[in-house]
């Protein structure tokens, strides 16, 4: 069982909540180390493989074909920025920092609690299921956005 603490209340996570939590902080954590290599600025990271060769980079797909990943969910989020990387050439690292924001966001959503002052009644979060039609909507209206508005005249 996880016990996921916040400002107000402790969530009990168990079952498939207790696995896709898992799952998200799994990749949280690997987002969060390539994190302070994004951007111009990004600073540089000391990788020692396998073979202990040692690498300084802030290449994000440098550290991660490096890496030995071994979580499941995490290897997901590897190949996705691999085939970024292999599709545009660039972009691994913000493959892994969209991706990072966008399950901090469905990790707080799994948590959250409502909190009826009258009552005092502490009610569950949203369901997994809730989660994934939130983006799945929140995706279909980016593309909505975007579709036509993808330049911009000089």
């Amino acid at each position: 069982m996880v016990v996921a603490q916040d400002e107000i209340s402790v969530k009990y996570f168990e079952g498939l909540e207790e696995s896709v939590y898992r799952n998200i902080e799994a990749c949280l954590a690997l987002s969060k180390s390539i994190r302070s290599t994004f951007g111009p600025s990004g600073q540089n990271k000391i990788v020692i493989n396998h073979v202990g060769r040692l690498f300084v980079t802030n290449d994000a797909a440098t550290i991660l074909k490096e890496l030995e990943v071994a979580h499941p969910a995490a290897k997901i989020l590897v190949m996705a920025s691999q085939q970024q990387e292999q599709e545009a050439g660039d972009g691994t690292n913000v493959v892994f920092q969209l991706s990072g924001a966008l399950l901090e966001q469905a990790r707080d959503l799994l948590k959250m609690v409502r909190i009826c002052i009258h009552i005092s009644l502490l009610s569950q979060g949203l369901s997994v299921a809730q989660v994934t039609s939130g983006f799945e909507m929140g995706c279909k209206k980016a593309l909505e956005i975007l579709d036509g508005n993808y330049g911009l005249t000089v």
